[in-house]
C-alpha cells in the first residue's frame, strides 16, 4: 500500500493530503537550515530527512537535490522574515519594529550563512529579486520609523543596504554560530545608534 492510499484508507482526504505535505515541507525547510549550519554545504538531501524526521523518499520528492533545497530555502526565509516584519508594523512602535526586524535579520544571516553565498551563486537572478523583496519591507519599516521622528530622516534605503551587508559579513567571518550572532547583533546596536534621530 502506498502512502496517500494509506492515508485515504484512514480517512484522509484530499485537503489532509495537501496539510500533510506542506506541513512535511516545513519540517524539511527547518531541519535543512539546521543541518546546513551544522554540516555546511556537505550536507545532503539525505542528512536533512533525517534531522527532519521524514523518509528520505519524502524528502527528495519535494527536494529533487540539494540545489533544490538550497532555493527554496532562502525563498521560505524571505517570506518568514517579510511576514515578522509586517507583524512587527502592525503591533509594536516604528522604532521598536526596524530595530527587531535588523535583529531578525542578523538572526538569518546567522543561521543561513552557509548556503545563502551558494544561493547566491547558483541562482543570481532569484537571489538578487528576493534581497530587493526583503530590502522593501525593510525600508516600509525606516519609513515609519523617520514619520515619527524617530530615526534621522538623513538615512537612507542605501544605509539599510549596506547595514544588511555588514550583518551578512560578520555572520560570514566568525566560524562560531554562537560568537557570529553575537558579532552580528553587536552589529545591529551600533547601526541604531547611528540611526536614531535627534528631535
Amino acid at each position: 500500500m502506498d502512502e496517500n492510499t494509506q492515508i485515504r484508507s484512514e480517512g484522509g482526504g484530499p485537503g489532509e493530503l495537501r496539510r500533510d505535505a506542506r506541513r512535511n515541507r516545513l519540517n524539511v525547510l527547518r531541519a535543512a537550515r539546521e543541518v546546513f549550519r551544522d554540516r555546511g554545504l556537505e550536507a545532503t538531501v539525505h542528512n536533512v530527512a533525517r534531522r527532519a524526521g521524514v523518509s528520505a523518499a519524502t524528502a527528495h520528492r519535494r527536494f529533487p537535490g540539494r540545489d533544490a533545497l538550497v532555493e527554496d530555502l532562502a525563498e521560505h526565509a524571505a517570506g518568514e522574515l517579510t511576514e515578522r516584519f509586517a507583524e512587527l508594523a502592525r503591533t509594536v512602535p516604528a522604532d521598536l519594529a526596524l530595530e527587531r526586524a535588523l535583529r531578525l535579520v542578523a538572526a538569518e544571516a546567522v543561521a543561513t550563512r552557509v548556503c545563502a553565498p551558494d544561493h547566491r551563486e547558483r541562482f543570481p537572478e532569484r537571489a538578487r529579486a528576493l534581497d530587493e523583496h526583503v530590502h522593501r519591507e525593510l525600508h516600509r519599516l525606516l519609513a515609519g520609523a523617520q514619520e515619527g521622528g524617530l530615526v534621522s530622516a538623513e538615512i537612507t534605503a542605501q544605509d539599510l543596504r549596506l547595514a544588511t551587508s555588514a550583518l551578512a559579513a560578520a555572520a560570514a567571518a566568525e566560524p562560531d554560530p554562537e560568537r557570529a550572532g553575537r558579532s552580528a547583533q553587536r552589529l545591529v546596536t551600533h547601526f541604531l545608534r547611528s540611526f536614531r534621530g535627534r528631535g
